[in-house]
C-alpha cells in the first residue's frame, strides 16, 4: 500500500491494494466500469449486501478479480427461445 501527496501534507491511498498472493484488487470505480455500472450502484450493492464479494481493510473496499468474475458467472441469464415467451 503505497501513500501519496506526503508532501503536501496530505495522505491517501493508491487506488487499489496488491494482496500478499501478488494480484491487484480493484477499485469500486474499476468494479463499475467493468460491468458497466455507476459507483453509486457499486456502493448500494455493497450496502443492500448485494453485488460481488468485497474486501473491507479499514475504511477502504477493494473487490478481487475473481469475486467480481464470480458475480459476472451468477449474473448471467441463459436465454431459451420458448421458455422466455411462455406464459405470456
Amino acid at each position: 500500500m503505497a501513500l501519496t501527496n506526503i508532501a503536501q501534507g496530505e495522505v491517501g491511498l493508491d487506488l487499489a491494494f496488491t494482496g500478499s498472493t501478488g494480484k491487484r484488487t480493484l477499485t469500486d470505480v474499476e468494479v463499475a466500469t467493468r460491468l458497466g455500472v455507476s459507483r453509486f450502484t457499486v456502493r448500494s450493492w455493497r450496502l443492500k449486501g448485494l453485488g460481488p464479494r468485497f474486501l473491507k481493510m479499514g475504511r477502504a473496499v477493494r473487490y478481487r478479480p475473481e469475486d467480481v468474475d464470480d458475480y459476472e458467472r451468477q449474473a448471467l441469464v441463459e436465454t431459451h427461445a420458448r421458455g422466455d415467451h411462455e406464459g405470456i
